[in-house]
This record gives C-alpha cells, structure tokens and sequence, in this order.
C-alpha cells in the first residue's frame, strides 16, 4: 500500500471537485463543494495570502496562508495548524481554506514547529500548546478578525487544538476536534502495547528526520518492519534513527513524558465547547468518548459544557464503504460539515440557528444505517446484559463448540491454545490506516480457521438486537508465562456465515490491575481480568450471530508480547506459552453488551 497525506481526512473534498468540474466544465468549485455538503451558498469570493511568518514568543517563526474574503472587514477567525505541509494539494487544505472563507471566516492555515516552511525543530506534540496559544493570540488581534477565534483539524491537527485549550486564550470560541483526543497516549501505545504499524509507519513515513518532505516509503514491506526486534531497533532498520521514536519505545506507560503532551486532566480549565467528530472504526473513539463526558461534566464553563460528538460509521480516513460492509449514502462525513457551519456560525458569528437544541450526541447506528440524537453517552435507556462463555473444551476455531448464552456456566472444561510470538494472528480489519493494513470491517474467516483463536459464538437471533454504548469482557484466564497479552474481538457473523469486526481490544496481563505496580504472572495460577474491547451502535439483524474472538495476538495493528516478562521494545528473546480460558461455575467468564430494549 503507498501511503501518502492523501490518508487524511479531507481528501473526499478534493475528489467531489475534480469530479464534478469534469462533468460541469468551468464551474465555482466553493459552489459545487457547498451544493455537497449542503451548507449555505458561498457568500464571498475568495483571496489568498501566503507565507506569512507567524513569530512565537521564543522568536521562532512558523509558516501560515489566510483564505480571506475578498471584502475589506472584519471576519472571525478559523485556524488550523498541521505538521503534514500546509501547501500539499492532495490533502485539501486549500479547498478547505476556500470553504470557510466563502463562507465568511478568515481561514489561518499553518505549519507546525520544524514542519516544511516554519522554523524550529519538529518533535511530535510537545510545542503544540505554546505555539497554538500564540498563534491565536495573533489571529484575535489582526485587523481584519473579530477577535473570535475557533480551530478545526483531523488527528494531529486535532491534536494541536486540545493542547492548547487549557491556555485560555481570550479570543479561542469553539474547536471542532476530529478523530483525535485529550490524551495521546492511549492512542498510540494502548494499554503499554505499541500499535506498533502505526508508530512506525508514521514516524517513517510522515515525521521523520527531513522536516519537507515524508520519507519515500515505495515497496517497503512495512509487515516485516513491524517484527523487527528489538522494537527500538525497526526504525534504524529502514534507515531512519529517530530520536522521538526510541523516546516513545523507552516509555511504554504512562508517566511524566506524556503527562506533558496530555489535557485530560486540565479539563476544569478548559472554557471552550468542542464539537468532537469521531468514527467507530477510528483508534480514538473510545477517548473522544471520555473526552465528551468530560467537558459535559467538568470542564471550566457554561459554554464547555455545552460540548458535543458526532460519531459516524468511519475509519480514521472517514471512509465509509468496505468490501464487506457499505454504510450507505447516509454515512458521508462531508455531510456533516452543515453541522460544523452551523456550530462556528453560532460561536462565532453569534448566529441562533438552533444547534444547541439538536441534542448534545448524533450517532450512526449501523444495520438500518440511521442517524439518531440522544442525550447521553451511553444513551439512558441502555440494559446490559450478560452473555457467558461455554464449550466442552473444544473452542478452538470456528469449527469448534464454543459457544455464547445467557446461561451461567456450570462444572465445564475450559479451552486452551498456544500462542506463538513468531506466528500472531493478523489484524484482519479494525482501526490501522497504515502499512499494508486496511481499516473497517472485514470478514474474519482467515483469523476464525486458526487453532490459537477462541470462539463463542450464540445461536441465530430470534429477534433484532441494538447494541449501542461500550461493550466489555470478563474472564477468567492462566498462562504458563511470566507475562502475555489477551486479544478480543467482537463480530457480527451473518446467515451466509461471514464474519465481520465489530470492535477488538488487547489487553497486557502484567499491567491487568496498574501501570505503576506491574505484576507477572504464577504458572498456570487463575487470574480475572476485564476489559473494554469498544463501543459500538448496531442491530445485529434477526438470524445473525454475535460472536466473541480470544487470541493473544492481532499483529501488527498491535505489537506483540514476546512472553518474557522483560521490556517488550528493548528485547528479542521470545518464548512460546500455553493459555487456558476457565468458564466454569467458580470462574464465569462473560461478555456483557450495551442492549437498547
């Protein structure tokens, strides 16, 4: 797979351009752009000032264009700040630039710190708050803004806003923080486990040592990079010694490096309301769902608590549409850009166009395909119920007998494996957008033939089900290592037998009660643990089956233990191990799903 910046999440905006004008021939494009969309009709033509140099307080200058109406006045401000080149058309920043400004915003679109034409040395997230902070304190008073300031951007570019919304910049209004979250950490090394394509393939690809350009990545085999070990040792196997990569393989837990680059726990001093747009297939759904409950609940103002979530059928590119799975016309993201007019028109511009009243959550419920507004995240009227985990010892594959009920286990034989780290599972589908791995849901027939994967699996529903909120597992297991991980999935399989991802989780046995208190594990000694594999909406169609995936591996979205119980990123020394699964009277291992009655 070639991956460029068009794995962003503005390019669909591009494309509809492109198409269009081949078909309409000399055309608006802002026309055509907000006849997709279904936002108002541009208002105002557009100019374009570039390379203005922006200084910060340390004297370094970072590179910023303005999309400004082409109408002397005063404008309120949309800032968006990137570390991928704000120059690059393939990624639509100026077709985004355009957008805002037709619509009567000053668009600032600009650099980050030691990116292509600013100045500095580029370290991923570390400068974002200073550098945000005095980027907006410019933007509010130029002559030509109103002194209304509001931010917008995908994954880093969402990072940059988070960051520097604790700093309480008089002139910031609103974000619109998309597929990102107030604490990278999780996003990136999740539960202690690297999501080791990602990292790499990102630092190599995207932020490595030359600040302008990303690195030429053609025919490289980012699988066979991904296993490289040590781990600290896969960038410099590409030819790239990056410092900010070994820093991170150096931290696997929380702590004081990335307390630095984290805002969760300054949210009492974030005064700003957020439109968070996330996606169920996107890696940071389930921290932009804490965010939102955050800023609801603690955040530092009125206006804060006002915050909302939009969350569509999406992967972190926003695509919709799958092999296995097409979501419909109903799923675009860029439909939801109407919303996100409307949110700056109201912050911004003042405007009462009624947004406040459309109910603060919108979701995408797959199956029927439709939008539908609640309250809450989870909605109020959410059951959960318990499903257990049987098998006469045999669950071994989707040839085998296990099987999910809402009866509680009584004396059965639990079920084993044996899990390699020179032979993981594969990541079939889920949320990495990088490598030769491929975000979504996808049919799980390749991971279900494998002797080291677990499977439950209830009989053919009687009835629709509606899953909607967080889905998490319970369960009782022993191994013969020092340490391993526990890999889940969950999976909608259909009358034909198909097998499609729902939401998938791992879990790293020695950090099971705390990342400050790590514990091995005792040979073959029983432990609980639980785990959140994900959130979700769905209804699961009459005559489908809800199943449950257990492995200890899903590689290479995440890295794998080596079962050692030393440093994952810094050793090479592996060891097989036996796993055991207990669902018996004493050990009750369950799935529990959100139900909407």
């Amino acid at each position: 797979m070639k991956i460029t910046e068009k794995t962003l999440s503005l390019i669909p905006i591009a494309a509809v351009i492109i198409v269009s004008c081949l078909f309409l021939g000399a055309c608006n494009k802002m026309d055509i752009v907000a006849w997709y969309m279904g936002i108002p009709k541009p208002q105002y033509k557009v100019k374009t000032v570039e390379g203005v140099k922006i200084p910060m307080r340390d004297g370094v200058k970072l590179a910023t264009d303005l999309y400004m109406p082409d109408k002397v006045g005063k404008y309120p401000v949309v800032l968006i700040r990137t570390m991928y080149g704000k120059q690059k058309k393939s990624d639509g920043y100026q077709t985004i630039g355009q957008l805002f400004a037709s619509q009567g915003y000053v668009t600032v679109i600009q650099d980050v710190r030691g990116r292509f034409d600013s100045e500095g040395d580029f370290y991923p997230y570390i400068y974002e708050a200073a550098d945000g902070y005095d980027t907006v304190e410019w933007a509010g008073t130029q002559s030509w803004s109103t002194g209304k300031v509001g931010t917008i951007g995908a994954s880093y570019w969402g990072s940059t806003q988070w960051l520097l919304s604790p700093n309480s910049s008089k002139y910031l209004k609103a974000m619109v923080p998309i597929n990102t979250s107030q604490d990278v950490y999780p996003r990136w090394i999740y539960n202690s486990i690297f999501r080791i394509t990602d990292v790499l393939t990102w630092f190599c690809g995207f932020s490595g040592n030359d600040p302008h350009r990303g690195r030429s990545i053609e025919g490289i085999d980012w699988d066979k990079a991904a296993s490289t070990l040590p781990l600290i040792k896969a960038d410099d196997s590409l030819g790239e010694n990056i410092p900010a990569y070994d820093d991170w393989i150096n931290h696997p837990v929380p702590g004081p490096y990335w307390d630095r680059i984290r805002v969760d726990n300054k949210v009492q001093q974030i005064t700003v309301p957020a439109l968070i747009i996330e996606g169920w297939y996107d890696y940071y759904l389930d921290l932009a769902l804490n965010d939102f409950n955050r800023m609801r609940n603690e955040s530092g103002s009125i206006d804060a608590k006002n915050s909302m979530i939009i969350v569509g059928p999406w992967t972190h590119t926003m695509k919709s549409k799958f092999p296995d799975v097409d979501f419909g016309k109903k799923a675009s993201f860029l439909k939801q850009y109407a919303l996100v007019i409307d949110w700056f028109d109201y912050w911004l511009k003042g405007k009462d166009n009624g947004i406040m009243a459309k109910g603060p959550v919108r979701i995408f419920t797959m199956g029927p395909n439709t939008w539908k507004t609640e309250s809450t995240w989870p909605p109020k009227n959410v059951k959960y119920e318990d499903y257990y985990l049987h098998s006469s010892g045999k669950a071994n594959s989707s040839s085998g007998d296990g099987s999910l009920t809402t009866v509680l286990p009584g004396s059965e034989n639990s079920d084993g494996y044996e899990y390699d780290p020179a032979d993981p599972v594969p990541s079939v589908g889920g949320t990495s957008i990088y490598g030769n791995l491929k975000a979504g849901p996808y049919n799980q027939k390749t991971v279900e033939s494998r002797r080291d994967v677990l499977i439950y699996t209830t009989a053919p529903l009687e009835t629709d089900m509606n899953i909607t909120g967080p889905v998490k597992l319970v369960f009782y297991a022993s191994s013969s290592a020092k340490d391993t991980d526990f890999a889940a999935k969950l999976t909608d399989v259909y009358p034909d037998g198909k097998s499609v991802n729902i939401q998938a989780a791992v879990i790293r046995a020695k950090y099971r009660d705390s990342f400050d208190k790590p514990a091995l594990l005792e040979n073959k000694k029983v432990y609980r643990f639980e785990m959140l594999i994900g959130s979700t909406s769905l209804v699961l169609k009459k005559g489908h089956r809800i199943r449950l995936q257990l492995a200890s591996s899903n590689f290479p979205e995440y890295g794998r233990n080596l079962n050692t119980g030393d440093d994952n990123g810094t050793t090479s020394d592996m060891v097989k191990a036996y796993q055991v699964i207990y669902h018996d009277e004493a050990h009750p291992s369950k799935l529990v799903l959100p139900v909407i009655p």
